[in-house]
């Protein structure tokens, strides 16, 4: 048994809200209470709401991986050259001191 997508459920949610709205007087005939329509559409704004929400934090998350990976590609450069100049300066058996478990 397959799940309804979100997109789709909301859109069936707001359908189904509109439409209860537009008929509360023939609903209210067969039970369907007033409270129960307003307590539908308030799940449909929050849900609304929030996946507005969760949009815009993906967008920033976008961005922040971005930026992490321009900033690790400098660290790499940096982390290269300084090992280059250790072994330049030190001795092999110095090395594992500055993290470096290559040998000459």
């Amino acid at each position: 048994m397959a799940t309804t997508p979100f997109a789709q459920k909301l859109s069936d949610a707001r359908l189904l809200s509109d439409a209860v709205k537009a008929h509360e007087a023939e609903l209210l005939k067969v039970g369907l209470e007033e409270k129960t329509a307003e307590s539908l559409k308030e799940c449909v704004d929050e849900l609304s709401r929030l996946d507005t929400e969760q949009e815009k934090l993906k967008a920033e998350l976008k961005v922040t991986t971005a930026k992490m990976a321009d900033v690790l590609k400098v660290l790499d450069g940096v982390m290269i050259d300084c090992r280059k100049r250790v072994k330049l300066a030190f001795k092999s058996e110095q090395w594992k001191e500055f993290g470096i478990a290559a040998t000459r």
